[in-house]
This record gives C-alpha cells, sequence and structure tokens, in this order.
C-alpha cells in the first residue's frame, strides 16, 4: 500500500540560514580546470542487481577546490525523474521565489524530490561532495511505497517523506566516503527490495536515452488503457499515475534529444544548425524548439550552447548530454 509522504513545510517557507548572500542565479562562472585524479563529476550506470530501478548515479566532489561564489551555483533541468540526493560538508539550497530570488536551504543532507516542471537552480556557501540516485517515478512508487506525485516540483526532507523504514538508508547515503561505499549501500538497502519486486534485473538504457525509456513504456501503458477506457479516462490515468501529461512527458524527452543532436553536431566540428535541429528532431520549427528550449532549461538554444561549453554550473548537463 502507497504510504503518503510526511509533511513538510512548503517549499517557499522561510528557513534559517535564507538570509545568507547568494549569487544571482543567472551569473556566469568560468570551467574550474579539472585536478589530477578521478573526475570530479561523475555519471555512473547502476550496479546489475538495481538496472531497472535506478537509472542513473550521479556524483560530484568539488572539496578543496577554490570555487568562487558563482562556480558553486548548479543549474538543472527539468526532468521527469524522482531524486534521491545527499550533501556532505556544505549546507545546499534552491535560489527561487518571486521577484528577486532567494537562497534557501535545505537543512538537512538528503532530500527527495519530485519530477521538475521547470529548470532550478541550487548552491551551497561551500564546497562539498554529494549525489543523486535518479529513479522513474513508478520506479520510487515501487521501492518505497510513496506516491510520487506529492512530490512534484518540491525536495522533501528524505527521512521525513520516506519514513522510519528508510533511515539506515538516509543515514548510509549522508556518511559514506567515497563513490564505492555510496554504491555499497544502495545495494545492501534497496537491493533486495527491488529484486523481490522484479524477479530479475532489466536492462539497464543508453545514456542517452535515459528517462526517455520511461516515458516510452507510459506512452505503451495508455495504449493498453486505450483498449479498454475513453481517451479522457486515459489521460486523467496517466496524469494520476505520473503527475503529469504524457504530451508532457514527451515534450521533455523530445527536447532532451535535440541537445543530444547539438552536443554531436559540436564534437563533429559543425555549426548547431538550430532549424536543421528542430527540423530532424520533430519540432514544428526553430521558433518552437527555442521555446522548448526555453521551458526546460531556462535559455534559449544559443545562449544555453554557450553556457554549457563554458559554464562550471552546468556541470549536470555535460553529464547528462
Amino acid at each position: 500500500m502507497l504510504q503518503p509522504l510526511h509533511h513538510t513545510p512548503p517549499d517557499d517557507s522561510p528557513t534559517e540560514g535564507s538570509r545568507s548572500a547568494s549569487p544571482e542565479p543567472l551569473t556566469r562562472a568560468p570551467r574550474h580546470p579539472e585536478r589530477p585524479g578521478p573526475a570530479r563529476d561523475r555519471l555512473m550506470l547502476p550496479p546489475p542487481a538495481l538496472q531497472g530501478a535506478i537509472e542513473a548515479l550521479i556524483f560530484r566532489d568539488t572539496r578543496g577546490l577554490p570555487l568562487t561564489d558563482a562556480q558553486r551555483l548548479s543549474h538543472f533541468p527539468a526532468s521527469p525523474l524522482v531524486c534521491l540526493s545527499w550533501y556532505q560538508g556544505m549546507d545546499a539550497g534552491l535560489i527561487r521565489g518571486p521577484g528577486r530570488p532567494r537562497w534557501r536551504p535545505f537543512g538537512c543532507q538528503v532530500t527527495l524530490s519530485g519530477s521538475q516542471s521547470q529548470p532550478v537552480t541550487s548552491w551551497a556557501p561551500t564546497t562539498g561532495r554529494g549525489g543523486m540516485v535518479c529513479l522513474t517515478s513508478d520506479a520510487a512508487r515501487a521501492l518505497f511505497g510513496i506516491d510520487p506525485a506529492v512530490a512534484l516540483d518540491r525536495f522533501l526532507p528524505a527521512s521525513s517523506a520516506l519514513g522510519a523504514e528508510w533511515q539506515p538508508l538516509c543515514q548510509a547515503l549522508a556518511r559514506a566516503p567515497d563513490d564505492a561505499a555510496t554504491v555499497a549501500a544502495l545495494l545492501q538497502h534497496l537491493a533486495p527490495r527491488w529484486q523481490a519486486l522484479q524477479g530479475r534485473a532489466s536492462p539497464a538504457p543508453s545514456l542517452g536515452q535515459l528517462g526517455r525509456h520511461w516515458v516510452d513504456r507510459l506512452a505503451l501503458q495508455a495504449h493498453d488503457w486505450a483498449r479498454t477506457h475513453s481517451t479522457r479516462q486515459v489521460e486523467r490515468r496517466i496524469k494520476a499515475y505520473s503527475g503529469r501529461s504524457l504530451r508532457e512527458w514527451r515534450a521533455l524527452v523530445q527536447t532532451e534529444g535535440a541537445f543530444v543532436a547539438a552536443r554531436a553536431r559540436h564534437e563533429a566540428g559543425l555549426p548547431p544548425a538550430w532549424a536543421e535541429l528542430a527540423q530532424d528532431t520533430g519540432f514544428a520549427d526553430q521558433a518552437h524548439l527555442v521555446r522548448a528550449a526555453r521551458r526546460i532549461t531556462g535559455f534559449a538554444p544559443g545562449e544555453f550552447a554557450q553556457r554549457f561549453e563554458h559554464d562550471e554550473s552546468f556541470w549536470i548537463y555535460r553529464l547528462w548530454v
């Protein structure tokens, strides 16, 4: 039986430290050079025992780096995925709000966030180590016994959102000293539940298709429902099941496809050719692509491309795309 997410204050409620001087969310800062040793930003596929449950693991370690305030910004796109995130050595939070955006710390080491309909910007006053476990809504529902729709466009303290059963996992993520220990904690706490639910591991998607497979499965589910339900009933069931319409989910992955195509052209030494990319990736025209890119990332394609290449805060896009 699904358990309701425990009550947490609204996202716009003030918290201690919310008046800290954070940079403006659109402030630009150059990429910091990579240091010797392991990459500071890593994208990993899940271990075999958790394939089909976890879409991706993301790690970022900026400890010891002399990052400026603006370099400690992180820009994230709108996304259909549910994320369990942890923060070590830093008081992370979001910069948001009407008028002049304000930074509000999460006030916890581990958060649960639902799918995001708009891009978000996070910041921390110090460097540190953190990571994200990315799941589809149905995997989060099955694993944790929660209704992911309650977390749409929200960041909730995982300790209260998931309940007492998952406190050991939250504590293990907050204390894991490195990536290997984090993966070990996920295997210990999630693999037995997932194997019991699935019976066997599902094939993992390729990096360019993360998130896309789940939307395809949702479309197939809608097709099955259409055999016994009207179009309006199917639309209501999809929104109740996933929190958004199938059209919204498809728009997200279509825009992601345009980003992947643009990255491929860049790596081949070719100009972006946005009008051609728009046609190739299913948009009506270049203006349609521009509107979609602004809705998902907050930036027009040209500015996004510049920030993708040069800005430190766009590290998540460089991993994802």
